[in-house]
């Protein structure tokens, strides 16, 4: 299980327009695909869009646009 600080948040937990750093990928079953997409801790990216009712979040990374699921959102730490 991870325990986050009072500074750390979750992809997730962000709302349009929030940019932010990825520090963090907790281990998962879709890791080296993220890994793929360019979704590295020290990457910058902004959220675009989220979807109601735990719908994807899209984000943009460099000039890609990312949609994740929520779950996966869930396993990535950003400041």
């Amino acid at each position: 299980m991870l325990y986050l600080t009072s500074l750390e948040m979750r992809l997730s937990d962000l709302t349009i327009k929030s940019t932010g750093i990825i520090t963090d990928i907790v281990d998962n079953p879709v890791i080296n695909k993220l890994f793929e997409f360019g979704i590295i801790p020290g990457v910058e990216f902004s959220v675009v869009s989220v979807a109601p009712y735990k719908g994807p979040i899209c984000i943009q990374v460099d000039d890609d646009l990312i949609a994740l699921r929520k779950k996966e959102a869930e396993n990535i730490i950003v400041e």
